[in-house]
């Protein structure tokens, strides 16, 4: 995406940001339009394919050389080597137009393409771990964003209901009802949940922070979000069935397997430096000779012939080549050993995701009965506490018990979806 498309898009978001709250797929969007690693890894895979087009056309098209010879000074070997004395004029030198094909060479540049295409395909891997990686810090972004903020409503909550306890407390301890060690516990509540709610103000901060920075909004600018959380359907993938799909997916894992096809090609490259090299060629020569006297040759003119030339190669003296062969077969082993650890990474990775979908699937279910059964204990405690049946260390017990019931929920819910983002990214399915 240039960078005109990029400002359009982020306008965009923003205008819709502040009209309707911003969805986590226009915030993905926008992250990736204004990461520099995913332009980088755009431009590799750019400049990729710009190699192989090339190296294609070397292959496959015909190449078209000019020459302009002419001595104006000295020796002339136009001229029978007769002496010129500053003379310069377009007529006294030689042109020479050479065409020429390769038909054959040995299938160098048949394995220079290949490697060509490996390259690439390596760098559209790269680019779309690139994407991916910064899909899912977005989207993980976005989704603690509202995690935080929600958090941050708990603890308002929990600071209103403890100074109401708090104010509670006093007027019952004026008419003698409530001990001065109850008091004294209520205030102590009520300052634990100002350094509470200063903590989730700071938390949330960091968090917005975070969502700012990924797509270069003002650091602290606030941010609405169009979210709408369900946690929907409970059934977990297929997990075993996704490997198989993550192998073939997983741009790591691709690009480990072009890696090594480079590696084999170079290994075949090493030994074609040990072997003659062959080439047939097709060539087409037109000369315009100086004008001299009985400047020209006898042949035809142009003239066109196919040759064919055999020779060692280029620099042999059978130490070198033996080396370099030596080295490429190290590096396809390397490349070969790079591969499987990868292949290890992704089994590791999708098997934890599972795993942690599976832990916060349930996680959340037990979080909601929690919330539900401290809902109500917190309701029938505080009842007894206003009866004067309940002392404020079971009142305080009660209320922990609902925050912490709450913000379990809140954090389960949130992870849900951010482990669904991890186990899709382990799979290898694009999260754009």
């Amino acid at each position: 995406m240039n960078a005109l498309g990029a400002l359009a898009l982020l306008l965009a978001l923003a205008s819709a940001a502040a009209a309707e709250g911003l969805s986590v797929s226009s915030y993905t969007a926008a992250a990736l339009a204004s990461s520099p690693d995913v332009r980088s890894a755009e431009d590799a895979y750019l400049a990729a394919d710009a190699a192989l087009k090339g190296q294609a056309a070397a292959m496959m098209l015909p190449t078209l050389a000019f020459n302009y010879t002419q001595y104006p000074y000295g020796h002339s070997p136009l001229n029978a080597y007769g002496y010129e004395h500053g003379r310069f004029a377009p007529r006294l030198g030689q042109a020479v137009t050479t065409a020429n094909w390769n038909l054959f060479n040995g299938f160098k540049d048949l394995q220079k393409t290949r490697a060509a295409a490996a390259a690439r395909r390596a760098a559209r891997g790269a680019m779309t771990a690139a994407k991916q990686d910064r899909a899912f810090a977005a989207i993980s972004a976005y989704y603690d964003l509202d995690a935080k903020t929600e958090l941050l409503a708990v603890a308002e909550q929990n600071l209103k209901d403890q100074k109401q306890q708090y104010d509670q407390s006093l007027d019952l301890y004026q008419h003698g009802m409530k001990s001065l060690a109850d008091l004294l516990k209520s205030e102590t509540d009520w300052r634990s949940s100002e350094l509470r709610m200063a903590f989730a103000v700071s938390e949330r901060k960091k968090a917005l922070l975070e969502f700012n920075v990924m797509v270069d909004r003002p650091a602290l600018g606030e941010a609405g979000l169009a979210i709408d959380l369900q946690a929907g359907a409970t059934d977990l993938p297929l997990v075993d069935g996704d490997f198989a799909r993550a192998l073939e997916l997983r741009p790591e894992a691709a690009r480990a397997r072009e890696e090594l096809e480079r590696a084999r090609i170079a290994v075949q490259q090493a030994i074609q430096g040990i072997l003659p090299d062959f080439r047939l060629d097709a060539t087409w020569t037109k000369t315009r000779y100086a004008a001299y006297p009985g400047a020209g040759a006898a042949g035809p003119n142009p003239n066109h012939f196919v040759g064919a030339s055999i020779s060692l190669p280029i620099g042999f003296n059978g130490f070198t080549q033996a080396w370099t062969l030596s080295a490429a077969r190290a590096e396809k082993r390397r490349a070969e050993a790079a591969r499987a650890a990868v292949e290890r990474t992704v089994k590791s990775e999708l098997y934890n995701a599972y795993i942690d979908l599976e832990r916060v699937t349930r996680s959340y279910a037990f979080a909601l009965l929690k919330e539900e059964i401290s809902a109500k204990s917190l309701e029938l405690v505080g009842r007894q506490y206003q009866q004067g049946a309940a002392d404020a260390i079971r009142m305080n017990q009660a209320q922990n018990d609902y925050l912490n019931a709450r913000v379990e929920r809140a954090l389960a819910l949130h992870d849900i979806f951010i482990i669904r983002a991890r186990y899709t990214r382990a799979v290898g399915d694009p999260l754009w």
